[in-house]
């Protein structure tokens, strides 16, 4: 479909205060995970009122579907708050997300756009992964979801920028809990007790010596230990020595090693002490991977768009997104976009300060529909 991008701006800039004041009463409304009953009649209100099909998904998300096929390109907006000091607020940026699809979503059926696009808008981001949800339930299917844009608003980006990778971008997250078991009692008596927390301590030096050498021969990691636990008082051993971690990796097969080599390294520990071991791991988010042909026909417009300096490669983040359950199932792309301006857009994401230029929302719209005009 050809239009002028004039002509494009001209329709994005004619309903840009309704998507404006969409992010600020959305912002007003801040629900937490799973509990976006507001925010999903909210949304559904709008759609219907714009003659766009739509339905419940994943208990309090929406989908949206124009021109009905059977396949179809996806837009996500992730849609819940967060706790910040005590109360959920939208200090992630998620109001400026689903203003900015919603924007695509009314753009789209005014310049009479005839493809089908699915607008997913997913609860639950922040911890418990709507996005799998959303997949479980059938939500990348009629109409079949042949590839799928996400974004993030991203502080300290200039407004008019975005940031874009054309391989990982944010990290896998896998937590695991290792309780070492032995022979608690008297510590004046320690010859009588089997220490556990002498393996544990074994453990950890073992593991940073090992990761710290395999790291050298391989796509950058991280594997933290943030909790060490083991005994209340000080004459008493305890029977138990738990540890608490997490490991992130921007590849797969790195992710299996690292967890491998936890168990392997676990075990050995524990039997050095003669003491027992369990392991739990949980693998929670895969990494985050772009499809690098999606991210070069993105990149193309948004350099056309934006200028070539305004298109900057994304460094790679070690926080973590659900968006990857998606990459895993569709050819995807994710991508920053810049919301600096001015005192704006300058603290960070999930700051009790946290704010954008509201500029944002007429860049994410605009790049969104350029892209769809052009596949």
């Amino acid at each position: 479909m050809e239009l002028r991008p004039n002509s494009i701006r001209e329709a994005i800039e004619k309903n840009l205060k309704v998507a404006e004041n969409i992010q600020k009463e959305l912002h007003n409304s801040p629900e937490l995970s799973f509990e976006e009953y507001k925010t999903q009649e909210f949304i559904r209100k709008k759609l219907t009122e714009w003659g766009i099909e739509n339905y419940p998904v994943a208990k309090t998300g929406v989908i949206g579907v124009i021109n009905n096929s059977d396949e179809c390109i996806a837009i996500r907006a992730d849609m819940d708050a967060i706790l910040v000091d005590g109360k959920p607020k939208h200090a992630c940026g998620h109001d400026f997300h689903m203003a900015i699809v919603l924007g695509v979503a009314k753009t789209l059926v005014d310049i009479g756009y005839k493809k089908c696009v699915k607008f997913i808008f997913q609860p639950a981001e922040e911890g418990p992964g709507g996005a799998k949800k959303v997949i479980e339930e059938g939500g990348l299917k009629n109409p079949d979801v042949k590839k799928m844009i996400g974004f993030h608003v991203w502080p300290n980006l200039d407004v008019g920028k975005i940031e874009i990778s054309n391989s990982a971008i944010m990290a896998s997250v896998d937590d695991f809990e290792i309780e070492f078991i032995g022979k608690g009692g008297h510590a004046a008596m320690p010859e009588l007790t089997k220490n556990p927390i002498y393996p544990a301590i074994d453990f950890i030096q073992s593991a940073n010596n090992f990761f710290c050498a395999y790291s050298k021969k391989t796509s950058p990691f991280h594997v933290s230990f943030s909790s060490i636990c083991s005994g209340e008082t000080y004459n008493v051993i305890a029977n138990t020595c738990k540890i608490k971690g997490t490991v992130r990796t921007f590849d797969s097969e790195v992710q299996k090693f690292i967890y491998e080599s936890i168990q392997h390294l676990a075990k050995f520990s524990a039997q050095k002490y003669n003491c027992q071991v369990n392991v739990n791991y949980y693998f929670q988010y895969p990494p985050l991977i772009n499809n690098p042909q999606i991210a070069e026909e993105f990149s193309n417009i948004a350099k056309r768009l934006l200028d070539s300096e305004n298109v900057k490669e994304a460094q790679i983040s070690f926080t973590a997104e659900d968006f990857a359950f998606y990459c895993q199932e569709v050819p995807s792309l994710y991508f920053r976009l810049g919301i600096r301006e001015n005192s704006k857009g300058e603290n960070p994401l999930h700051s009790p300060f946290f704010d954008a230029s509201e500029k944002c929302i007429f860049y994410g719209i605009y790049l969104i529909v350029n892209y769809l005009l052009t596949t």
